[in-house]
């Protein structure tokens, strides 16, 4: 064995824990857009959705404006005076619709705060930069942007089993009807929407139905709340994570659509098969992007009537909840490229808390166990590393004459070391043999790190001074120059010192050439190096490493006093 296979095994080493960490980092967050993205400029797209006269087979065109008609809706969106409010009360949520545009205005989910505080409000997903709007173009009708609805009913809805929905309606001066129906679900996040267009116009009515969605894409920082435009096209989820420079499509089956951050998800269900088309622009305003899905345009005769069925899924990215919806919304959750183990990881965990009711116990109950899991082989690995060093400690006398021998030739230095450790059974690579049962904890400590750092399970859990387990500690900022600060953190420190404290107890070989040395010195930064990496990640996977380290320096000092190996490894 040579110094070349020792660099490769520490390489491996240190190569393992920057590969976890740098996928997470660039392709977690990577758009698929490469994948069925036909680049178009805006002035190839035609401004209102077109198709032929046969609803059996008119292609799926989708309809996109120019870039400043968007911008003027979305300014209208905004500023527009409102219609009619309408206040929907259920156990999990509250729910504003304004009858100017049948448009959501507000969706604050009631078992979800906004911040850790305690007077903090509910969570609101519908609000500000974000919003969904239904579009009908009819051929030669000026129908509104934002349709002014009427509606007849109560203003203040309590949902029940018997009051479960709303109509709103429209009647446009060219003789058709517009009905709008939205029907609430008691005990999920689901809207059952519908429209109907009745034509008493005398004519033939063509027309095109859709969607158009605003929202902010904004990059916050690898784990931090991004805001993503999410689509599952041919089972397939696509994430469009930047602003394009220009207007794209994806075309094929979309199973659904929307905006989404880390926890919560806003998604059109079109309920349509065959393929379609998702257009998707920038505003280049606020970071603001604007995708549109339209259905394949239909002819409506005289005296008759169409009716378009659609779902919509506005709440938490929870499996209990997306399940239940169907229609591949658990896809929208990122379990990360360890997903099955993941999902394992988080089962477990809940099943901790619903004991221990607190999920900072639950990691340092589910650290302690997957530790007694692996014992056995950590154990046999510190017994063999403890021989080994007794080992090299019986012949540091020889090693050290070699070295002294042969001091100005390093080529004959290292062969005879080698012949001297082969000749007394001595592995020189037995030092770095403790991160055996290391690396083999890496699939666990990744599939964690998804959990902890997406999992809205784990969301706003406090353990002792952490106020949210799935987000960095933060105790204080430190300033810095330039008015840049640093924030204070206690359990990374904590980290570093229990990693550097059980890296010391670890018996050390007493290698004999100069680039093992090197080598063994390199491994030394170790915790200072992923001190430094794990400083802004979630504060539960750092509990869950430091509660590892500590109970290695357990191990370490059972191996001490129990192991009584005599000088030369008998």
């Amino acid at each position: 064995m040579n110094s070349k296979l020792t660099l490769n095994y520490v390489l491996f080493l240190v190569l393992s824990f920057f590969i976890i960490f740098g996928y997470s980092y660039y392709f977690g967050k990577t758009t698929n857009e490469e994948k069925a993205v036909t680049p178009q400029t805006t002035e190839n797209i035609q401004n209102d959705p077109s198709g032929n006269n046969n609803a059996q087979t008119s292609a799926p065109v989708q309809a996109v404006s120019n870039a400043a008609e968007n911008v003027n809706h979305y300014d209208e969106l905004l500023n527009k005076d409102s219609g009619t409010i309408i206040t929907v009360n259920s156990p999990i949520y509250t729910a504003k619709i304004d009858t100017l545009g049948g448009r959501i205005t507000e969706w604050s989910l009631k078992d979800y705060n906004a911040t850790t505080a305690k007077d903090s409000p509910p969570v609101n997903i519908i609000n500000g930069d974000k919003q969904l709007i239904t579009r009908v173009n009819v051929k030669g009708a000026n129908v509104p942007y934002l349709i002014p609805y009427s509606y007849s009913g109560s203003t203040n809805i309590e949902l029940t089993d018997a009051n479960k929905g709303i109509s709103l309606t429209y009647n446009d001066p060219n003789g058709f009807k517009l009905t709008k129906t939205i029907e609430f679900e008691l005990d999920n996040y689901l809207l059952n929407q519908s429209m109907t267009l009745t034509n008493s116009s005398g004519n033939s009515v063509e027309y095109g139905l859709g969607f158009e969605a605003f929202g902010k894409i904004e990059q916050k920082g690898r784990g931090d709340s991004s805001d993503e435009l999410i689509v599952l096209i041919n089972n397939e989820v696509e994430k469009v994570s930047s602003l394009p420079k220009q207007t794209q499509q994806l075309t094929g089956q979309i199973n659904w659509f929307g905006l989404t951050d880390k926890y919560f998800l806003d998604a059109v269900i079109p309920e349509i098969g065959g393929n379609t088309t998702l257009s998707y622009s920038s505003l280049n305003s606020n970071q603001i992007l604007n995708a549109k899905f339209f259905y394949p345009r239909e002819i409506v005769n005289a005296g008759n009537n169409s009716t378009t069925k659609w779902k919509t899924y506005l709440g938490p990215k929870e499996s209990k909840n997306l399940d239940v919806v169907g229609y591949g919304l658990n896809e929208a959750i990122n379990w990360g490229w360890l997903g099955i183990l993941a999902k394992i990881m988080l089962k477990f965990l809940k099943i901790l808390n619903s004991v221990l009711h607190n999920y900072g116990l639950s990691i340092i109950a589910i650290t302690v166990i997957l530790r007694v899991l692996f014992l056995p082989l950590t154990l046999k690995s510190m017994r063999s590393m403890k021989v080994m060093q007794n080992k090299m400690q019986a012949i540091k006398p020889k090693v050290d004459a070699l070295k002294e021998k042969y001091k100005e030739d390093k080529q004959k230095q290292n062969a005879e070391l080698m012949k001297l450790y082969t000749d007394n059974g001595v592995n020189p690579l037995s030092s770095l043999g403790g991160c055996f049962p290391l690396l083999l904890q890496l699939p666990v400590f990744v599939a964690l790190y998804d959990v902890l750092l997406y999992s809205i399970d784990v969301r706003q859990s406090s353990f002792l001074w952490i106020n949210d387990l799935a987000e960095p500690e933060h105790l204080f900022n430190i300033p810095l120059v330039a008015g840049y600060e640093l924030p204070f953190r206690i359990l990374p420190l904590l980290m570093g010192v229990s990693w550097f404290i059980s890296q010391k107890m670890t018996p050390q070989t007493a290698p004999g050439s100069e680039s093992m040395e090197l080598q063994m010195k390199m491994m030394q930064f170790m915790p200072i190096i992923f001190t430094v990496m794990f400083w802004s990640l979630p504060s539960g996977l750092i509990l869950y490493w430091t509660v590892s380290n500590i109970l290695s320096i357990f191990q370490q000092i059972y191996i001490n006093r129990t192991m009584h190996v005599v000088q030369g490894g008998k």
